[in-house]
């Protein structure tokens, strides 16, 4: 029984040793995320909708360099954005995808600076990519917030320097009409269905932006009420239009409970959790962060679900120097789990709206530039388009197995002394037992497989040939063809062939920077590209820029 002691006392250092190194990130870890470049919209836009319909992102409306609102929309096909025409403007506008399929498009800007309203509302066909001007809202909007609810209604509330607001209502065939004034005049509220014909109305900030001090909610079939969390807790701030059924809790036709992020006067955020009309705090494993590496998170007003996986994401940004946050929330666990992902800087704050895609990754399109004294550049939005693969990452796969690791953490010495005792009764094995239970090689596990792979990417170079294949990287490690591609997918979050040039851009850089009196033709010709035409289009979409532009910034 000495021999049983001595184990357990080792468990019991074990777990006091691996205690003392990660209590710091014990509730909440923090995973550093690569982002990955997507190719760029056609058009630089902030201010747009951007949803997912049949199976495509799809981004309307907005505006474009020099504060002009864009009769333009995208959507993404076959690897690349296709530019379509709207019927109007829709700068601050508003969508609703709709249970027939279609999209109801609405509100906006009148003209460019962000200056008046609109009552142009117009329907988007998916299967047909055109748009059609069919009607108007009974009040002209902008900043306004819209869901649907039954029979195809839709409603709508919410505007911008106007000196009332009211909740009006899409009769799911042709007319809009006034229904009920609001108790407040609020920019993109949180307009959340609770029944199959009612819905309630709040938000944090006037119809100036300003910040509420009472939080004030309407409801469609109902009075109006206070919540007593609101007196303590308010909902961020943030004017980036929101869908509600993106943050409802199950996804379900009929789920009326939702999450949002809610803050208090020490900065401390919290997710709040509302079924119907009952509004209460989300227990999680512990406070979550505002602050990572020294860096404030700047979150936005609304969450992302994932329903398959259970986790919900809240985007954030960094201050200055376009940083990309999200919490993963596992909300399967009571309380939540909570796992924090970081990237480096991307150059590009994104104030925007991301979308979840359907392998659980986050798609942010567009958004618009940080001035150095932290205020935002209307002027010079951008095309970005940035994926991240939350959902693809091997922190975000294995999100609720790191939760439940300090469950198994305190179930170790017990663990222990089971295994101990089993082996203490074991009896000598035969040749034929010790023969089966010989090491399983694990030299294909997905993370040696990519050390191996970008080993033979640093040392052997093989993407200089214009002509390699995933093939010749698996000969050469003695592997097939699908262990690689789907490694590089789990690890890299991207295909082979954007591997592949990732690194044949980071040559033809070196190149450019230590090589300059070399001709564009000989820098892509030497670094793998077998033509100009995918050289010059690879590298705007990793860089943002044209090569000549970015040796021109080097020089």
């Amino acid at each position: 029984m000495a021999r049983l002691a001595c184990i357990v006392l080792l468990a019991s250092m074990m777990q006091t040793a691996l205690s003392a190194e990660d209590n710091a990130q014990a509730t909440c870890p923090i995973v550093k995320l690569e982002v990955v470049r997507m190719p760029d919209l056609n058009v630089p836009r902030i201010g747009h909708s951007v949803f997912m319909v049949n199976g495509e992102p799809t981004v309307v409306g907005g505006h474009t360099t020099s504060f002009v609102p864009t009769t333009t929309a995208e959507y993404f096909r076959d690897g690349q954005w296709h530019l379509i025409e709207t019927a109007y403007p829709h700068d601050e506008g508003f969508c609703v995808p709709l249970s027939s399929g279609k999209v109801l498009v609405g509100g906006g800007h009148a003209e460019p600076l962000g200056i008046g309203h609109i009552y142009s509302i117009e329907m988007y066909d998916p299967a047909s990519h055109t748009f059609k001007g069919f009607g108007c809202l009974d009040t002209k909007r902008s900043f306004a917030s819209a869901v649907e609810i039954d029979s195809g209604r839709v409603v709508v509330s919410g505007n911008w320097y106007q000196n009332t607001d009211d909740i009006e209502m899409f009769d799911g065939r042709k007319y809009f009409h006034s229904v009920k004034k609001t108790a407040q005049r609020r920019s993109r509220p949180h307009v959340m269905r609770i029944a199959d014909d009612d819905v309630i109305v709040f938000g944090s900030t006037d119809e100036r932006a300003n910040r509420l001090d009472t939080i004030i909610v309407d409801r469609l079939k109902g009075e109006p009420f206070l919540v007593p969390l609101f007196e303590e807790w308010k909902p961020l701030t943030s004017l980036v239009e929101t869908d509600s059924r993106n943050f409802a809790v199950a996804d379900e036709q009929h789920s009326y409970s939702y999450l949002i992020p809610v803050v208090n006067k020490e900065g401390q955020i919290a997710i709040c959790r509302i079924d119907s009309t009952q509004f209460s705090l989300l227990p999680t494993n512990g406070p979550i962060p505002t602050t990572c590496k020294g860096r404030h998170i700047g979150y936005q007003s609304w969450l992302d679900i994932d329903h398959r996986a259970g986790i919900a994401y809240l985007y954030g940004i960094g201050d200055i120097d376009g940083r990309i946050y999200v919490l993963a929330i596992d909300i399967t666990k009571t309380p939540a789990g909570l796992t924090l992902f970081y990237t480096d800087p991307t150059g590009h704050p994104v104030y925007g709206y991301p979308i979840l895609m359907p392998d659980g990754n986050l798609l942010l399109t567009g958004g618009m530039e940080c001035n150095a004294d932290s205020t935002v550049d209307n002027f010079t939005p951008h095309a970005s388009v940035l994926l991240l693969p939350v959902g693809s990452h091997p922190d975000g796969q294995q999100t609720k197995a790191r939760h439940n690791a300090w469950l198994w953490l305190l179930m170790f010495p017990v663990l222990l002394v089971g295994l101990a005792v089993l082996l203490w009764r074991r009896k000598p094995k035969t040749a034929a037992e010790a023969t089966s239970d010989a090491p399983v090689d694990k030299s294909n596990s997905d993370e040696t497989l990519m050390l191996r792979i970008c080993q033979l990417m640093d040392e052997e170079q093989p993407f200089l040939n214009s002509e390699l294949k995933i093939s010749d990287i698996a000969a050469s490690l003695g592997t097939n063809v699908s262990y690689v591609s789907a490694c590089i997918n789990r690890q890299k979050g991207c295909p082979f062939s954007q591997f592949v040039n990732g690194y044949r851009i980071n040559y033809a850089k070196a190149m450019l920077r230590h090589k300059p009196e070399k001709k564009l033709s000989e820098v892509w010709t030497a670094s793998g590209f077998a033509n100009e035409t995918t050289f010059f289009r690879t590298f705007k979409t990793i860089t943002g820029m044209t090569p000549t532009d970015w040796k021109a910034q080097i020089d």
